[in-house]
């Protein structure tokens, strides 16, 4: 009998570019989430009311695409995400 091993984790660093506020997020790479479930996390914990954009590398980073897209996976070290 194996044991489940646990997947890699995606680990962002998301940063509030008006006062600096980060916070950070684990998300497991198997599930290669959209950036739209990082958005919908954000609208309840981080950022309530308004409309808001994230990026990375300086590059607006939209809902419908997965993280992967971005190259954002779980061999990269020090993830760093602007919203905006």
């Amino acid at each position: 009998m194996s044991l489940p091993t646990s997947s890699r984790q995606i680990v962002l660093r998301i940063v509030r570019k008006r006062d600096g506020k980060n916070m950070w997020m684990n998300i497991a790479e198997d599930e290669n989430r959209k950036v739209g479930f990082i958005k919908s996390h954000l609208k309840h914990t981080f950022h309530p009311h308004g409309k808001f954009h994230l990026y990375y590398k300086g590059r607006h980073i939209k809902s419908r695409h997965e993280l992967s897209y971005y190259g954002i996976t779980s061999a990269i070290r020090n993830i760093e995400i602007i919203l905006d």
